[in-house]
């Protein structure tokens, strides 16, 4: 039997899969599920590499490798912090922000079919328990 982590990876993979095919098929411009994570928690904020780090639990080096590709995409660009000259910090360029506005509504189309899926009220109730946290600290 399949333990209860395991689920959670499963389906959060799966939408992260059909995210990714679904963008991948309406646009020209092809990002990876690692690239849309990295994408995402920039657009929350300009953040530095350690943050990015800290954030997504992948290696300093793994975080440059998707920083330089988005910035080669031309959805981020990098600069030194002002108080800081060895720190860069990463942010949206306007296609970045185009990029994801179309996802959100892309979203809502996944959710749309999760909730077809399970039904609205199962929809509804997997919403407030996920907005729970799942162990006390």
């Amino acid at each position: 039997m399949i333990d209860f982590i395991e689920l959670l990876y499963r389906q959060h993979k799966q939408l992260r899969q059909r995210a990714e095919i679904m963008w991948n098929e309406n646009n020209e411009l092809r990002l990876t599920s690692s690239e849309w994570f990295v994408l995402k928690n920039i657009y929350e904020g300009y953040v530095t590499v350690p943050e990015l780090v800290k954030q997504l639990d992948i290696s300093k080096q793994g975080v440059h490798k998707f920083i330089i590709s988005l910035q080669d995409k031309g959805l981020i660009t990098t600069e030194l912090k002002k108080e800081s000259k060895v720190q860069k910090v990463s942010h949206l360029t306007v296609e970045g922000i185009d990029i994801i506005n179309k996802s959100k509504k892309m979203e809502l189309e996944i959710e749309k079919m999760v909730r077809e899926t399970i039904g609205d009220k199962e929809y509804e109730m997997l919403l407030e328990m996920l907005k729970k946290p799942l162990v006390k600290n």
